[in-house]
């Protein structure tokens, strides 16, 4: 009896040794997607179903997920599907419409940056030219007397 309980004892012990342990709670591996998740859904459909009578209404009410919660692919793919759907309506999308999008905060400072940065080259290029020019209209007329 003993030797038995022995034998069944250490068959579970090992047995249990290869098993996966049971995980108490999952985590999660993407926070984000669960807050945005059943919108995106709903903003591809009402995209799919507008209509040239309902245009402007769908576009007030898709604006605030586009310009807060989208992310950069869903923003992008929504603005084409919507430009899309425009052209094929026959139909302008307004000019600026969700351009102040949070996911595209960084990409639009950082080309502010540059257009300021090569604003200020050429200035200070045309400051560099205008005293050589002058320089040279100086040396110039002197030899016409």
């Amino acid at each position: 009896m003993k030797t038995s309980a022995a034998i069944i004892l250490a068959s579970v012990c090992s047995a249990s040794a290869f098993m996966v342990p049971t995980v108490s709670q999952k985590s999660s591996t993407s926070l984000y997607a669960t807050a945005t998740k059943g919108k995106v859904s709903k903003v591809k459909t009402s995209i799919s179903n507008i209509t040239i009578d309902s245009f402007s209404s769908t576009l007030t009410e898709i604006e605030p997920f586009l310009t807060k919660d989208a992310g950069n692919s869903i923003y992008k793919k929504s603005m084409q599907r919507i430009n899309a759907k425009a052209k094929m309506l026959g139909v302008e999308v307004p000019a600026g419409y969700a351009k102040e999008a949070k996911c595209t905060e960084k990409r639009r400072e950082k080309q502010d940056s540059y257009c300021k940065a090569k604003a200020e080259e050429a200035a200070a290029a045309a400051e560099e030219e205008a005293p050589a020019e002058e320089e040279t209209v100086s040396e110039e007329a002197p030899a016409d007397e």
